[in-house]
């Protein structure tokens, strides 16, 4: 026999009936916004036309309110995230994990971020050593590399280890780079041969 639905009690029911309000009021302004923000900006231009800059000023200023006003109720989206990214990181969420556990989130970032600017940033042929390897980013190079940057020196700069565990098979690295498994493996055998992994110039 099935329980009966529990109703909701009344401060229950208080509570939702407040948050559905609020939430009417919001809609409510934000359209205000719209046609305040039309209005003011046809007052603005023509106070510019007519060279009146004191009101145009003092319209423009109270168009800025506005946009500072509508952007609270409407928050800019978080940016996407490649596929590509997010596959690496599905596949790779043990060793993320436990560089969040030891540094937090932001130093985590912060450390991927200067992987990727040393991935990504120009060559500098004058002076290799002030360059970026120059690669595109979600390429299946940038991801060969990184990952070999990683084995390498995550351990000495993070404190945590790269393990093989934590590597990308030929095929799952095939699929983040949006390419077949013969491709990428055909890719990594040129690169070998042209000694461009850095673990090949390891002194």
């Amino acid at each position: 026999m099935n329980a009966p639905n529990k109703q909701p009690s009344y401060m229950e029911q208080v509570a939702q009936w407040r948050q559905n309000r609020m939430l009417q009021q919001v809609e409510q302004r934000k359209q205000e916004i719209v046609e305040q923000y039309r209005d003011l900006c046809r007052e603005r231009d023509e106070a510019i036309a007519d060279n009146r800059m004191d009101d145009a000023g003092d319209a423009d200023d109270q168009v800025a309110n506005l946009e500072s006003e509508w952007s609270e109720y409407n928050p800019p989206a978080p940016p996407q995230q490649h596929p590509a990214a997010l596959r690496w990181r599905a596949a790779n969420k043990d060793y993320i994990d436990r560089l969040i556990a030891r540094h937090g989130q932001e130093r985590t970032d912060a450390f991927f971020n200067t992987l990727d600017a040393r991935l990504t940033a120009p060559r500098n042929l004058q002076d290799p050593s002030k360059g970026g390897m120059g690669l595109q980013r979600f390429s299946k190079e940038y991801f060969e590399r990184g990952k070999d940057f990683l084995e390498l020196y995550s351990e000495g700069t993070s404190g945590e280890r790269y393990t093989a565990d934590d590597t990308l098979t030929a095929d799952e690295a095939a699929k983040i780079s949006g390419v077949s498994p013969q491709q990428y493996n055909r890719s990594a055998q040129v690169l070998q041969q042209q000694g461009r992994y850095s673990w090949q110039n390891r002194k």
